[in-house]
């Protein structure tokens, strides 16, 4: 997570954190914060408690701008809005503290009033890699499990630490696995009763990109259930567009993606371009006889890219 890292040549040039959540009244949410640099363009607060999974007004009283970014070995954090600082009256008045600290045993993530998580990171992350000769793509995902508020009530879920590595000074929705290659991409997480914790990514896009990847959690001890790069999708695209079922198969394993009838990202969607389509839902490996007690998945997808071979008409 070190931002003077490279990977195969490649520096960071992105990183998020974000988060599943759900509330004792059996609402749920995804949180995202992004980071370019010292820079944040504030938090995603989407919740599907009026029917969607819409942005909730308070997205607005979040923290953006530039942050004080301090990186060790040892710990990461983003904490202090720059122009939070400065005397009354510049920056708007509410607007919410940020403070993000990782560690290798614990994770903080506080906004006030809007977000506070405290938890544990996972044993293991994923990471895919691409290595295309002009615009090579490497992506790290790290999972923790979290607790604490979102908008004042109680939650629990998976928080997840993001970092993307491709050629200098591309931003990630001009980065070509975003503008030409990407047919889905399915972050998922699940807190099963056996008390372990699973996450994984399944990516499929064109000319054979696929990562498959897939950790478990328990007890502090890490299991791979998946490394693969070879991933088998089918699609089912309703007459609406929206893609509600997934089946992604890889090294003999079926993983279906199924979404939440309130799940549709209607403002998240909206927000991005080139046929974007963005869902919540849950991934469950198929004969996976432990059962899920909070699971959530994104996926998102370019339905005008998929080939007509992979949609599933029955």
């Amino acid at each position: 997570m070190l931002p003077t890292s490279t990977y195969h040549g490649l520096g960071m040039q992105v990183q998020y954190t974000y988060a599943y959540l759900g509330d004792d009244d059996g609402n749920s949410y995804v949180v995202e914060r992004k980071y370019i640099g010292s820079m944040t363009g504030g938090l995603y607060i989407m919740c599907d408690e009026f029917g969607a999974l819409s942005l909730r007004p308070e997205t607005s009283q979040s923290a953006r701008g530039e942050l004080r970014r301090f990186s060790s070995p040892e710990l990461r954090r983003w904490s202090e809005p720059v122009l939070q600082r400065t005397r009354e009256g510049v920056a708007p008045r509410d607007e919410r503290p940020l403070t993000v600290e990782l560690t290798d045993t614990s994770v903080l993530w506080d906004e006030g009033d809007l977000l506070h998580l405290e938890g544990v990171p996972g044993a293991l992350g994923v990471q895919g890699y691409a290595p295309m000769p002009t615009d090579p793509w490497f992506y790290s995902e790290y999972p923790c499990r979290v607790s604490g508020t979102v908008l004042g009530r109680p939650c629990r879920g998976i928080m997840v630490v993001e970092t993307g590595y491709w050629r200098h000074g591309v931003e990630p929705k001009e980065a070509k696995f975003f503008t030409e290659l990407e047919h889905s991409f399915n972050a998922f997480g699940n807190l099963l009763d056996d008390g372990t914790m699973q996450w994984g990514t399944l990516v499929r896009g064109s000319r054979g990109m696929c990562v498959a990847a897939v950790v478990e959690d328990l007890d502090g001890v890490g299991t791979v259930v998946l490394s693969n790069n070879e991933l088998d999708c089918r699609y089912r695209i309703e007459e609406s567009g929206q893609i509600h079922y997934a089946q992604q198969e890889s090294a003999g394993q079926v993983w279906e993606y199924r979404s939440d009838k309130t799940g549709h990202m209607d403002d998240f969607e909206a927000s991005r371009w080139d046929g974007y389509g963005s869902m919540a839902g849950i991934t469950t490996l198929r004969g996976d006889p432990r059962t899920v007690e909070f699971g959530y998945g994104w996926f998102e997808y370019f339905r005008d890219r998929i080939p007509a071979d992979k949609r599933i008409t029955d």
